[in-house]
Formats: C-alpha cells, structure tokens, sequence
C-alpha cells in the first residue's frame, strides 16, 4: 500500500511493482500493435495505436522514476502527461476503423459519408490533443502551485472535448446500428445489382464467389469478421469513456483533491481501462477483420 506524504506531488510514493507491472503491459501490446501494423501493412496504426503505447510507456516509465524519486518534478509532469495525452492517439485509431466499417457495410445507413466521420471525429480528437498538450506544457513550467493548477485546468478541458467527441461518436455509432438492423437508410442505396462479392462473405465458404442479382441489405453485410470488430471497438470505447470520466473529474479536483491523491483509483480507472482498451484491439484487430483486401472484397 502506497505511503501517503505530503510533500510528494501524488500525495503517495506510487507503488513500485505495479509502475514496473504497467510498463510491461503496454511494452507488451504495443509491441503487438507494432507487429500487427506492419504485418497488415495498415501504416495508419503507427501514429495512432503505436504512438500511443509509447505514450503510455513513458507515462510509466515516469511513474516508476517517481516510485525511487518521488520529489522529481520531472517524473511527476512525464507521468501526468504522457497519461492523460497518449489514450488520444488511440481514439483517433477506433474513429478511423468505424469509418472503415460505415464503408463496409454501406454508407447509405450513416447520417456521415465514411469520410467526413474520418475527418470530423479526429479533427475533434486532434483539437483535445492539442488542448492536453497546451495544458501540459503550462503546468510542467509552472513556477507556482496556481500556475500549475491552471495547466492542469486546461488539461482537463482537452479531455472533456475528447469525451464530448466520444459521445457523439457511440450516438452516432448506435444509430448507424440501428438502422443497418432495421434496415432504414438515411438516402438510397448508390450500391448496383451485379456486384461480384465474395462467397466467404455470405456463407462463410472460402475461395468462390457468387454475383448478386440485387443490392443487398446491410444488414446481410455484417459478417462475422464485421461483427466482432464492432465488439472489439465497443469494449475499448466503454474502457477508455470510463478513463475520460475519471480523469476529468480528478483533474477538476485538484492537485491535492482526494480523488487524485488515491492510488488505487488510478491503477484502476487509467492503467486498467487503457491497457485493456490496447489488448482488446490487438484480439480483436482490423488487420484480422477489415484488413484492405476484405474491403475491397466487401464494397466492390
């Protein structure tokens, strides 16, 4: 249990072996994730999932300087904001796989073309990030504790801008749903009769394919693959909402709010759901089930 001192900038000295623990883990799937990239060759994942895991790394890393050095500011401010910023280039990651999804299964059902959702949500995501970053910054070079208070403030208004974007990405991702399973689209179909689709597809055969004598349903379009990539994405969505709850509300607290100054809290509302929100994508990987050729197999 973590030793409560009040002139460390915890409020604790962060226990060791879970800092090491930590450091592992994301050691662990982000070179997973570095892996995966490469071997799907989806080169978009290296500044979104991968930067992330070494975002996380080195907040850790940070963690663990503190854990032997708690009275280091710099150990403290590399924890605090490589944490709060890395789980960013994460979400722009989950944005960018929903799009490929909306593709897949046919755009005529999203109230966004695939692109626009691409583009509007990691605009959102790339403004939170800027945001964090600024408030980072001010509270790492702060002279005074008000200074310091106001970089954190500022942090916590970069993290209420990714939650607001993650909000209305499940709203719109729950209506997407929706309308694929009812099958209601927001505009007609634009797909044509006569599209050559892969038989593995519908029947869950392999190597033949079957021409379509008609535009089919959406609905008829969520394969397996397609299925278990929006489980994927919809764990690792509740994982890291539930880590941008907490840390807006700890940061809002204060430095010195009880929120902050609890360990456990941490370990458990910021490590647990990230690490598990990077292990879950590195099983339920879009290399695996919407990797490029599928897609084009899919939307062709």
């Amino acid at each position: 249990m973590a030793t409560v001192l009040e002139d460390s900038p915890y409020g604790y000295i962060p226990t060791l072996w879970i800092c090491v623990l930590f450091v592992v883990l994301f050691s662990l799937t982000s070179a997973a994730h570095l892996g995966q990239a490469t071997y799907y060759r989806m080169w978009w994942l290296f500044p979104t999932m991968v930067i992330g895991g070494v975002g996380e790394i080195i907040g850790w890393a940070g963690r663990t300087w503190s854990s032997r050095n708690y009275s280091s500011d710099n150990a403290f401010y590399m924890n605090i904001c490589c944490t709060i910023i890395a789980p960013s280039f994460m979400t722009a990651a989950m944005f960018i796989m929903m799009g490929r999804i909306i593709g897949l299964v046919g755009d005529e059902y999203s109230r966004l073309k695939p692109r626009t959702y691409s583009i509007l949500f990691i605009s959102a995501d790339l403004v939170a990030l800027v945001v964090q970053a600024v408030g980072g910054a001010a509270a790492a070079s702060a002279d005074t504790p008000d200074g310091a208070e106001r970089g954190a403030n500022i942090m916590v208004a970069g993290i209420i801008v990714q939650m607001a974007a993650i909000t209305i990405y499940c709203i719109i991702q729950g209506d997407y749903l929706w309308r694929v399973l009812t099958d209601r689209p927001v505009r007609p179909r634009s797909t044509p009769s006569g599209v050559v689709t892969p038989q593995s597809d519908i029947e869950g055969s392999s190597n033949a394919f079957v021409l379509e004598k008609e535009a089919v349903s959406g609905r008829a379009r969520l394969t397996s693959n397609i299925k278990n990539m929006l489980l994927g994405l919809g764990i690792a969505t509740v994982f890291i909402y539930i880590r941008s709850i907490y840390r807006t509300i700890e940061l809002l607290g204060g430095w010195n709010g009880e929120i902050f100054v609890n360990e456990r809290l941490f370990n458990a509302l910021d490590g647990m759901p990230i690490f598990v929100a990077m292990f879950v994508l590195n099983v339920f990987h879009p290399g695996r089930f919407i990797a490029i050729g599928k897609e084009r197999n899919a939307v062709a």
